[in-house]
């Protein structure tokens, strides 16, 4: 009895163990699926801006759209969420041109014209490469504002701790990845598997930058809370602005053109105070904070 006692016990184990394993491998698969949505095909730019090239550190040509960049005038970096293209980012990037700043946007690996696959660190990549692109067109580093909106936000993180910037706009952005996958599957431990980090919790216990919060108040996809959330945990100078009614991708249509007036405010004011600290011998990147 005593042997078929154990016997049944490693069974279980042993069933357990496969299952686990199975699961594993599920989540892995799922992962970058579910957390990036490319849509490729063909980007034209709208009226202001005009299409760049560049190769990210891996190899992989990127396709983007940038406004005249000048030396020492704010550089909007736009980082988009992850569904689609640049091409659902028309109205939204155009009504942000013609107002005092550059900007630059990015199609991230396998959407719009962009080569190869989206995945964690090969998004991150993606955004140093764009970063260094605008470098050499003549941004300094106190002049980029990363902008980055939902997955967009953890990449602007990530990027701000990668490479030095003026400061963050984090729009309709989440904790964590982990947070985000227990959220969709309560019943299950799913965070204690992922690989994925985008971990703006993590991230922003490292950095001390302006950032500027927007959030819909009616947010299905990542609940307003969240910013309310991150703005607290955020160290540097900061400030919160929670779109009355706005869902999670039409913070930009706020009466009377608020939005807009309210990002472009915020790259000038952190550009000229980070412009105005930075000593002349600086380089254009830096190592981790």
């Amino acid at each position: 009895m005593k042997r078929k006692h154990m016997l049944t016990i490693l069974y279980w184990l042993a069933a357990i163990g496969i299952a686990l394993l199975f699961f594993t491998i599920l989540i892995r698969w799922a992962e970058p699926r579910v957390a990036f949505h490319p849509v490729p095909g063909p980007t034209p730019p709208p009226p202001s801006f005009e299409r760049f090239e560049v190769t990210t550190g891996d190899g992989i040509n990127l396709t983007g759209w940038q406004t005249t960049i000048e030396p020492g005038r704010p550089v909007l970096l736009y980082i988009c969420g992850n569904a689609g293209n640049l091409t659902g980012r028309h109205e939204l990037l155009q009504g942000a041109a013609g107002r005092g700043i550059g900007i630059a946007a990015f199609n991230y690996r396998g959407t719009g014209e962009s080569a190869g696959e989206p995945s964690e660190e090969g998004v991150y990549r993606d955004a140093e490469a764009v970063y260094d692109h605008l470098l050499s067109a003549g941004a300094a580093p106190e002049d980029i504002v990363v902008w980055g909106h939902s997955i967009g936000g953890a990449v602007a993180c990530e990027l701000a701790l990668r490479r030095r910037c003026a400061g963050l706009i984090l729009e309709s952005t989440f904790r964590s990845a982990r947070v985000m996958a227990q959220r969709m599957i309560p019943w299950l431990p799913v965070g204690l598997f992922l690989t994925l980090r985008l971990d703006n919790e993590k991230a922003l216990a490292r950095l001390d930058l302006p950032i500027l919060f927007i959030h819909g108040t009616a947010d299905p996809v990542v609940p307003v809370d969240d910013s309310r959330y991150l703005h607290n945990l955020a160290r540097g100078p900061k400030e919160l602005w929670l779109v009355d009614g706005a869902d999670h991708n039409d913070n930009h249509m706020a009466p009377d053109g608020e939005f807009y007036d309210r990002i472009t405010r915020f790259a000038g004011r952190v550009a000229a105070s980070a412009g105005s600290q930075a000593r002349p011998d600086e380089g254009g990147s830096s190592p981790d904070r």
